[in-house]
């Protein structure tokens, strides 16, 4: 019988590997090369299945006495009515079979800046290299240093850019056929450029608002900065399930965040990095208000009393053990004395 059809073998992921196009049914599917689509896949049968019309003109996918059947959503049947949307799989092999009426969904837009590759993307990653590498530097040098110095801190990031993002390259070139190097080296010096740029401005908003806690917990928006810099490496590389990745990418954040508040925690009864505000500005940064001196002097009676009843508490603790012991001590004693009293007795005769 005369009809258009077109079968599509998909990957775990659903993308196209191969699109058939048959116009005479039925179509038989199997490993058996007397088939009309020849499967390379082991765990199918020498005819495994057949795409056909039924008694109502419906077409369906049946199966011929398989072993493994047809799965769809991971329910098994001996045949299934052909949906466009839908995917069957025979032993390892995915199935998807359309018709030429299917109606696609509607063109997508492309936010793939093309002019933004090549040269243009590495220069510019470049130049945010060194200056990243200089101002750091410069922040932390308090001494002085020679030009050597700022030389070697230079090389040392440079080179880690240049090596993190051939390593990108080539998996984007296994993965897409398409390196894409400048990208990369542009996406790691802004991922390179965030790390520093937060680790400076974390611990002065921490002074200039009084937040604490944002001191204390410096590491965790490295990780989540690493999350968001690996993502769009892996979308250069060619991943082409955002939300997916995303989704992956956070629980790998919030796995890494955990494990550093747990080792944290065994090291020092703390979830955070650091228990106070170790780093001090000038004055003129500070944008909270001030503490008024007889406020200060409140808190500061609050907690002595609070450390005062903690001390109590632990001295009402420890006394109990220390009379018992002291008890114990005076029956040892007790017991040498009468002792070296006996022994020291002269024998009767």
């Amino acid at each position: 019988m005369n009809r258009l059809l077109f079968v599509e073998q998909l990957t775990a992921d659903g993308e196209v590997l191969h699109r058939h196009k048959l116009t005479q049914l039925p179509i038989r599917i199997g490993r058996a090369y007397d088939n009309d689509i020849i499967l390379d896949d082991p765990h199918t049968a020498a005819h495994h299945a057949q795409i056909e019309l039924n008694q109502l003109d419906e077409l369906i996918i049946n199966d011929l006495d398989s072993f493994n059947g047809i799965t769809r959503a991971n329910h098994r049947e001996r045949f299934f009515v052909v949906d466009g949307d839908a995917v069957y799989r025979l032993g390892h092999t995915r199935l998807r079979i359309r018709t030429p009426d299917y109606q696609v969904a509607a063109e997508q837009t492309d936010f793939t800046n093309h002019r933004w590759e090549g040269l243009l993307p590495a220069f510019a990653g470049l130049v945010l290299l060194v200056a990243t590498g200089l101002l750091t530097t410069w922040l932390s040098d308090l001494n002085q240093g020679t030009l050597s110095k700022y030389l070697l801190e230079l090389v040392s990031v440079i080179g880690f850019a240049l090596g993190w993002s051939g390593i990108w390259a080539i998996f984007s070139k296994l993965l897409n056929g398409q390196a894409r190097f400048g990208r990369h080296l542009f996406i790691v010096s802004l991922g390179l450029a965030g790390l520093e740029l937060w680790d400076y401005l974390s611990s002065m908003i921490a002074y200039a608002f009084s937040w604490e806690t944002l001191a204390h917990f410096t590491v965790h928006p490295l990780i989540f900065i690493c999350a968001i810099t690996l993502y769009f490496h892996m979308r250069t590389a060619g991943n082409k399930r955002p939300g997916r990745l995303k989704l992956y990418l956070l629980a790998l954040a919030l796995a890494g965040s955990g494990i550093s508040m747990t080792k944290q925690y065994q090291a020092s009864n703390h979830l955070g990095d650091a228990l106070y505000l170790s780093q001090l500005y000038p004055p003129a940064l500070r944008i909270s208000r001030d503490v008024s001196l007889a406020e200060f002097m409140t808190d500061i009676d609050s907690l002595k009393a609070t450390v005062d009843s903690n001390r109590k508490d632990s001295s009402d603790e420890d006394g109990p053990k220390k009379e018992e012991g002291a008890t114990q001590s005076s029956s040892a004693a007790s017991g040498n004395s009468s002792s070296a009293a006996i022994t020291s007795t002269p024998s009767q005769p």
